[in-house]
């Protein structure tokens, strides 16, 4: 493979790479587990990109009326500080979405 190529091909690589997350993350965060819904509430809040790179972990408690509780971390860059440490609780609603409750905890 030429120098020529391998360029045009790192340059389309990366271009999809920048593209992907924003077209894609409606079609791919779609309610069906409590993870993809978590995603797709990120994603509502306008940080397309860190709705795929944010780390979710399943907590050990659940709540009888807001379900299973998730920590969420994700670099915010809206916030002052940066990281954002998020406790969201996840339940399954009657149309066999998830729905979502968020907060920052005590």
């Amino acid at each position: 493979m030429t120098k020529k190529k391998r360029l045009l091909l790192a340059g389309l690589l990366l271009f999809v790479i920048i593209i992907f997350p924003p077209i894609f993350a409606p079609i791919l965060h779609d309610n069906d587990s409590p993870r993809s819904a978590l995603r797709k509430d990120i994603f509502k809040d306008g940080h397309p990109y860190q709705s795929f790179l944010a780390l979710i972990t399943k907590g050990d408690y659940e709540d009888r009326d807001y379900g299973q509780r998730y920590n969420v971390f994700w670099f915010n860059f809206d916030s002052p500080t940066g990281a954002t440490a998020t406790i969201c609780y996840t339940r399954k609603a009657e149309n066999e979405n998830y729905e979502v409750s968020c907060g920052t905890g005590p």
